[in-house]
């Protein structure tokens, strides 16, 4: 039986607390929520509900300063447990990613004034946020700027789309709880991307990985579950689009298990035999490259005492004497 940790305090909790959340949460949408209004009759169950979320949230965050000391750890994403919720992530962001910008483009334009360039700016970085997904997969190095650099997208894209919720008033009011529901979603889980940005850097911070990715899983559960239900029963859109629903229901499944892969990670360490391999390996290549130059070194010398038996073959001179010169007229009279 495996020993109990830390981070299992933190993650047993999380499924028992988004399951009472969204169940208080759909109540009062399918039963006091006033779509003229936009606001809830009956305030008791979403006032449960939102108090829950809030104390969940706190207790999360002590992680950083209760969570399992720092350590580097060996972030893996060869499983299906990252590539299937990272290609559905990618997917989603596909579909809203289009949406935004067919609603800048098309022949009735749906956003105006800052809105339409947050909605701009939105679309491309939603279209450029799926290559981290997929870099994810397909590279294997652990360290790679790549990653690093394109996994900022996903933050910029979440961080400007919450802005893009707050200056679009056309659905919701100013204070609209549903609205500041999905953009406290979006803002957790662009700081655990933030953290997310870090690993392939080399620079892990896992206690504000963990802590925020629990609580963005939290809140995207709490955004996206009940408005998805509340869709389908009622056939009326919470947020701002059914896509952006489906977004956030894939960032919870992707956080979440991104969070619960935490417990298996292994230490960066190297065992005793992989260590006693390596320096064989190098004492091994170092003696190659040794035996390497004194070989080269002597082929130098060998090359050097040739040219100089050739070179003094070529200028040696012969001499004639009279002695010799008398013994050729004697032979050829």
């Amino acid at each position: 039986m495996k020993k109990l940790r830390t981070i299992d305090v933190y993650t047993i909790p999380l499924f028992f607390v988004a399951l009472a959340a969204v169940i208080l949460r759909s109540v009062a949408l399918l039963t006091s929520f006033d779509t003229i209004s936009m606001h809830f009759e009956n305030k008791t169950a979403i006032v449960i509900g939102g108090v829950v979320v809030i104390v969940s949230i706190i207790a999360f965050l002590s992680y950083l300063i209760f969570g399992e000391k720092e350590s580097e750890l060996i972030a893996r994403s060869d499983n299906a447990a990252s590539y299937i919720p990272a290609g559905i992530v990618g997917i989603a962001l596909l579909f809203i990613g289009a949406q935004l910008l067919s609603g800048c483009f098309s022949d009735e334009v749906v956003y105006h004034g800052i809105t339409l360039v947050l909605a701009i700016l939105s679309g491309v970085l939603a279209i450029a946020s799926i290559v981290p997904f997929f870099l994810s997969v397909f590279i294997e190095k652990r360290n790679d700027l790549y990653k690093a650099a394109f996994s900022l997208c996903i933050v910029f894209f979440l961080a400007v789309y919450a802005m893009l919720l707050y200056f679009n008033k056309q659905q919701h009011p100013t204070n609209s709880p549903n609205r500041f529901v999905d953009q406290m979603a979006y803002l957790f889980a662009a700081i655990f991307f933030l953290y997310e940005s870090r690993i392939p850097l080399g620079r892990a911070k896992w206690r504000g990985y963990i802590a925020f990715g629990l609580s963005a899983s939290l809140l995207c559960a709490y955004s996206s579950i009940p408005s998805i239900i509340l869709y389908f029963a009622r056939s009326y859109t919470l947020s701002e689009s059914l896509s952006e629903n489906i977004l956030t229901l894939t960032l919870m499944i992707f956080i979440g298990s991104k969070v619960l892969q935490f417990r298996n990670l292994t230490p960066d360490t190297e065992c005793e035999a992989a260590r006693s391999i390596a320096n064989l390996a190098a004492m091994r290549e170092e003696e190659i490259k040794s035996h390497r130059n004194s070989s080269r070194a002597q082929d130098i010398n060998n090359m050097e005492e040739n040219d100089d038996t050739v070179d003094a073959e070529n200028y040696s001179i012969e001499i004639i004497t009279p002695e010799s010169t008398t013994d050729f007229n004697s032979e050829n009279p």
